[in-house]
Parts: structure tokens; C-alpha cells; sequence
């Protein structure tokens, strides 16, 4: 992983430095953290609950105020900043209740839109090139009350997506879904080309999908490195109560196997 002085300034996404946030009840869930994501990566963070992913999320997005220093796009995020930011930066939630509230799912997919003063013809064609993007298209005059989990929580994403921002925050954006939706949720983050930074506890998901993986734990940045390196190492992952992803753990065992195999045939031949 480049150090912070290495990097392209110019195409700087996120800047944190000595990033905090303590909760009403004293609860520390961001304890000094810092790190950069530039344009075009794909970002996810890991750790077990309560390390403090969703917390921050919530910092990028202008949701919660911490202590330390954080810009977007440039933008230091503060009250003066906040709308130019908020055009800039989308967020998924987990549950996608939380952004589903309209009669139909068109209107769900134009909230945004409308909200930023485009013309009926403008919104209409976001609301068109997001369903079509997520492949919903004939979905507008559903209501999301009539929808499976999985499709609510595409429409969700829809719901961003029409407001076409540069960096995109997902919280869990495949948990809880069977496995054709969470398929596409993959497919999606694979082919898409904007910024993304993305909570999980998919490993798989995030192994199919991200450069890089921050794990975080008690508030505090354990490990910043390119997903390959970080998700193999299996003593790293176990420090901080995770696993290997399911897929490389089959892959050692038949490794493995392959082994003592080859192992056993080679002992009988010297009998």
C-alpha cells in the first residue's frame, strides 16, 4: 500500500486524519483513525461488530460530526460544506426500509432528484437509466411493500444511483440476501466505475470485489492493504475475530488433501 505522500493528491476521494467520534453514552467508536481512498477504488471495510464500520459511514456522509479532520472531494466536512457534499456522496443502508417510503418505486427513485431542483424530463431520466442499470426496468409503478428483501434492497441502490454521485457508501450491502440477488449486488460493484467504500462481514463478497480492505477493531485501524494480501492471511483475520473467506478456506483444504495424497503415494512407492 502506497504511503499518504505517494499518492495522487489530485484524485484524493477521502482524506482522514486523526478521524474520532464518542457517542452520547461515552461509547468510543473511532479512536484517532486516518487513512485516504482515491478515485476509482473500491474500499471495503471489515472487522467484527462494533468495530466501528457503520460509525463511519456515517462520518463521510456529513450524517455525525467527530473530532479530527476529514474532507471530501476537497470539501473539509463541516455545516458550511454540507449540501456540496451531500450531492457528491450517496449512502446504502442496510436496511432498505430505511430509503423506501414512497408509493411506488418510481417516486422512491426520483426523491432525490426532485429534491435537487432538475426538470420533470431530467428526473424521469435518471429514474429510467438507474432502474435500467440494476435491472429493474418495469418496476416504476411497483410499490416496494410488494417487493422481496432482495429487491428492495436493489431499488435502494436505485434510489442513489439517480442522484449520480462520485462516492458511493454501502452498509452491508449483501447481507441478508439469497444468493441471486446477492449475485447481482456483486456484479454491480464489479462493473461500476464510481468510488466506492463498502461495510461487510462477506468476505467473499468483498474478495470478488474490492482493491483494497481496512480492518478496523475497538475504533482503531488494525491493517490497510491491497484485498488479496489482507484476506489470506489467516492469523491476521483470526486476531480480529474473522475468518478466512469461505472460498479460500476450500482452496487449502484441497490443497491440503492434494498433499497428504501425493505425500502417501510417494511413501508406499519407497516401500
Amino acid at each position: 500500500m502506497k504511503k499518504f505522500s505517494e499518492r495522487n493528491q489530485d484524485k484524493l476521494v477521502i482524506w482522514a486524519r486523526e478521524l474520532s467520534y464518542r457517542y452520547p453514552d461515552g461509547t468510543n467508536a473511532l479512536r484517532g483513525i486516518s487513512f485516504e481512498i482515491q478515485e476509482g477504488e473500491k474500499v471495503a471495510v471489515i472487522g467484527p461488530n462494533g468495530s466501528g464500520k457503520s460509525t463511519l459511514l456515517t462520518l463521510l456522509t456529513g450524517i455525525r460530526r467527530g473530532e479530527g479532520e476529514l474532507k471530501i472531494f476537497g470539501y473539509p466536512v463541516n455545516k458550511k460544506n454540507a449540501i456540496s457534499i451531500k450531492k457528491l456522496v450517496g449512502i446504502v443502508f442496510q436496511n432498505p426500509d430505511d430509503q423506501l417510503f414512497c408509493p411506488t418505486i418510481f417516486e422512491d427513485v426520483a426523491f432525490g432528484p426532485l429534491n435537487m431542483g432538475l426538470s420533470p424530463d431530467e428526473v424521469k431520466q435518471r429514474v429510467d437509466e438507474a432502474l435500467e442499470n440494476l435491472g429493474l426496468t418495469g418496476y416504476e409503478n411497483r410499490s416496494s411493500f410488494h417487493l422481496s428483501f432482495g429487491e428492495r434492497k436493489i431499488a435502494s441502490l436505485a434510489t442513489v444511483l439517480a442522484m449520480q454521485p462520485k462516492l458511493i457508501a454501502m452498509d452491508e450491502p449483501t447481507s441478508n440476501l439469497d444468493l441471486s440477488h446477492r449475485r447481482k449486488i456483486i456484479r454491480w460493484i464489479q462493473k461500476s466505475l464510481e468510488t466506492i467504500i463498502l461495510t461487510t462481514h462477506d468476505l467473499d463478497m468483498a474478495l470478488e470485489t474490492c482493491h483494497r480492505v481496512i480492518i478496523l477493531n475497538q475504533g482503531k485501524i488494525i491493517a490497510d492493504g491491497p484485498t488479496e494480501i489482507i484476506l489470506r492471511d489467516q492469523k491476521l483475520l483470526e486476531k480480529n475475530d474473522l475468518e478466512l473467506p469461505l472460498s479460500l478456506q476450500k482452496s487449502i483444504k484441497k490443497t491440503r488433501f492434494k498433499e497428504k495424497k501425493e505425500q502417501r503415494t510417494k511413501n508406499k512407492k519407497q516401500i
